[in-house]
């Protein structure tokens, strides 16, 4: 009889230790989930885009092309949207290299159904390390939860 209180125990500290276990795992991909959506908020930040030239006297290298078409709407014509894209595809194609996108330019169609933005990415010589960027707030509680 004693035996059986002993099984009965050891079962509830093993249930209650599986998952307290779960807890702290759920947790744990939790914050890993913020600190992903952190670090991309980081780097769309630390992106700029402009319709002119890089800033005269600081070195650069040119990434490439970023373009796109979409059917002609307010919304596509509109500077913050264009921005907020062109940072978007910048940052998919040249991850973590990309500083800033320069050139920016949109051209509507001749039947006025489609606009096209172009750009070039770039990157500068002397470009922030991404990475300390994303471990700069490590262990800090920016904010309560």
């Amino acid at each position: 009889m004693r035996a059986s209180y002993i099984l009965k125990f050891v079962a509830v500290i093993l249930a209650v230790a599986l998952s307290a276990c779960g807890a702290i795992q759920a947790q744990r991909q939790a914050e890993e989930q913020k600190q992903q959506v952190i670090e991309k908020q980081m780097d769309i930040a630390h992106i700029w885009v402009t319709n002119g030239d890089a800033p005269a006297g600081k070195p650069f290298q040119v990434l490439g092309p970023v373009t796109y078409s979409e059917p002609f709407t307010p919304d596509a014509i509109d500077s913050h949207k264009m921005n907020s894209k062109l940072k978007d595809l910048a940052l998919a194609k040249y991850t973590n290299d990309v500083d800033a996108v320069i050139k920016a330019h949109s051209d509507v169609s001749a039947d006025g159904s489609t606009v096209t933005v172009t750009a070039q990415a770039i990157k500068f010589e002397s470009s922030a390390d991404r990475e300390a960027m994303h471990r700069m707030n490590a262990g800090i509680v920016a904010s309560p939860r």
